[in-house]
């Protein structure tokens, strides 16, 4: 009888441990959604640059909302397998003329970001 009673508490500890080992095994795809968003890229913008040479750099943006058309928000998501996923978010900021005045969000300006366009 001893034998019977260690795999009755074997069987209930695995069955409260649920599939959470198991789970680890399964592979499960990077999920990327959103624009891409290159920091190399980000660091060849420049002040003064026009709508589309910065949509050459960086591709279409995410959002341009009706009532704001000189603010582009260009968003990516990644869900890595098993990890928690990450936003980034990039926001530029245009003049009435088209030209790039600024941007914020988790990425950096490169060093040349005020130097002059040639």
């Amino acid at each position: 009888m001893h034998w019977k009673h260690v795999v009755a508490v074997s069987l209930v500890l695995a069955s409260l441990t649920g599939c959470s080992w198991v789970n680890k095994l399964v592979y499960r795809i990077d999920i990327n959604q959103g624009n891409y968003i290159d920091q190399s890229a980000v660091e060849e913008l420049k002040f003064g640059m026009t709508k589309e040479q910065v949509k050459f750099l960086l591709g279409p943006p995410m959002l341009v909302e009706a009532g704001y058309p000189n603010t582009w928000y260009f968003v990516q998501w990644l869900k890595p397998g098993h990890s928690e996923p990450e936003q980034k978010e990039l926001i530029l900021s245009f003049d009435e003329s088209g030209q790039l005045i600024g941007m914020k969000g988790d990425f950096q300006a490169g060093t040349s970001f005020f130097e002059v366009i040639r």
